[in-house]
């Protein structure tokens, strides 16, 4: 009982604050100088660690400039395993699973459409009964996403209008907020095998950003970072990954660090 009614009253107070033009306001606050002395009380706020970029609070113009900030990678380093599947952004894993042969997935206690999540309208595919992983970034996060292994890429599908939260009172009282959300769906493709990215966009401000303008991406490189905290989707194909104890629900992650193997098929590195 009290669920439901946590539930309804949660919904309905995102609805009543998720609009557009409160999103407007929002991200045009976000974007103006005005925001400049939001900073170094969000930075307090969230426990920014400084020490991980060159700059100082005063170096943004805004507190969007702040919110995609880059970071000194070499505090990063990249695993240089065979057939290493590295984590592509700073977060936190929400849930680990697999695709059902219905084409649903579970995430916190509530069953997602595949085809709704990816737009994928053939029920015969390559991930069914592959694992899955959620990744969840903060406020307080480093903002870029990166290539989990070195791979060709493209672009699928650009889906999704709204942004819910994406947090766990998000996944857990919000509706469907992962398939409903603005997203892109990327396919990376590597040697033989292939495997879903899906970055998430993140309550009121939609920004999903590429800034790899190739088709290919070595591990750890960047691909596009959000404009506020997110997700990362990760979808392998049946039989590719084997997960690494890293990939544990509520265990934090780095860039670049292990989280799985690929089950080579061949020689992955002749990509």
């Amino acid at each position: 009982m009290f669920n439901t009614a946590a539930k309804v009253l949660y919904r309905s107070l995102i609805e009543l604050t998720n609009n557009r033009l409160t999103s407007y306001l929002i991200k045009n606050f976000c974007e103006s100088k005005l925001s400049k002395p939001m900073i170094p009380l969000f930075s307090k706020h969230y426990r920014i660690n400084w020490n991980e970029t060159e700059r100082t609070a005063s170096d943004f113009d805004s507190l969007a400039s702040f919110f995609i900030r880059d970071i000194n990678l070499n505090l990063r380093p990249v695993a240089k395993e065979k057939n290493a599947i590295v984590s592509p952004v700073d977060g936190v894993v929400q849930t680990v699973g697999m695709i059902n042969p219905n084409q649903t997935f579970m995430v916190k206690g509530k069953d997602y459409s595949f085809a709704e999540l990816t737009g994928f309208k053939s029920a015969d595919h390559k991930y069914n009964g592959g694992c899955f992983a959620v990744l969840y970034l903060s406020p307080r996060h480093y903002h870029r996403f990166h290539s989990p292994v070195s791979c060709t890429y493209k672009k699928l599908a650009e889906l999704g209008k709204r942004s819910y939260p994406v947090n766990t009172m998000g996944l857990k009282y919000g509706k469907d907020v992962l398939s409903k959300n603005y997203r892109y769906v990327y396919e990376l493709t590597r040697a033989d095998q292939q495997m879903l990215m899906i970055p998430v966009g993140a309550m009121n401000i939609n920004s999903i950003v590429q800034t790899n303008t190739g088709n290919r991406l070595e591990t750890g490189e960047e691909l596009g970072y959000f404009s506020f905290g997110s997700t990362v989707i990760l979808v392998f194909e049946k039989d590719m990954f084997t997960p690494s104890d890293n990939l544990t629900e509520g265990r934090e992650l780095q860039v670049g660090q292990i989280i799985g193997y690929a089950e080579s098929q061949e020689e992955a590195s002749a990509l």
